[in-house]
């Protein structure tokens, strides 16, 4: 039986995560050479935090679906604190808009120093730079501009 957190407890480099939560923004694609990239914004009535989903799943994903998260893991990217589904996890569906949630704090507003691990220098720890500011815009997550009225 998988254990459930929420997002307010995961942590960076935490593996095997399982979650529920719900997408509360999504962002535009970003084409790579290995794929395309979406960033999205997900919540659950702790806090929110950034994923990152790929190709067809990240098509899929749309602003107010509720999703499971089983095998999930965490890490940092570009000095934030981002959610992954990775090679053997799974996301799945599990319902629409309707789901607590709160938009603060966001886990990914925080920026962190990432360092090897004294204990294990093969291992990274990260600690946080500074305070995070959750009401600031998600750097993450981009939008087509604006046109004028």
């Amino acid at each position: 039986m998988s254990t459930f957190i929420k997002v307010n407890e995961i942590k960076p480099y935490t593996k095997n995560i399982n979650c529920v939560f719900i997408v509360l923004d999504k962002g535009l694609p970003t084409k790579k050479k290995e794929g395309t990239i979406f960033q999205v914004l997900v919540a659950d009535s702790s806090a929110a935090i950034n994923m990152t989903l790929w190709d067809v799943i990240g098509e899929q994903v749309q602003p107010g679906d509720i999703l499971r998260l089983k095998g999930g893991y965490s890490n940092i990217y570009i000095d934030l604190l981002n959610l992954y589904v990775g090679k053997t996890g799974l996301i799945e569906k599990i319902g629409e808009f309707t789901f607590p949630f709160v938009e603060a704090p966001n886990l990914s507003a925080t920026l962190w120093n990432v360092h090897p691990d004294p204990n294990n220098p093969k291992n990274m720890v990260a600690t946080p730079k500074i305070k995070s500011n959750p009401m600031k815009p998600n750097p993450m997550i981009q939008h087509p501009p604006q046109q004028p009225k």
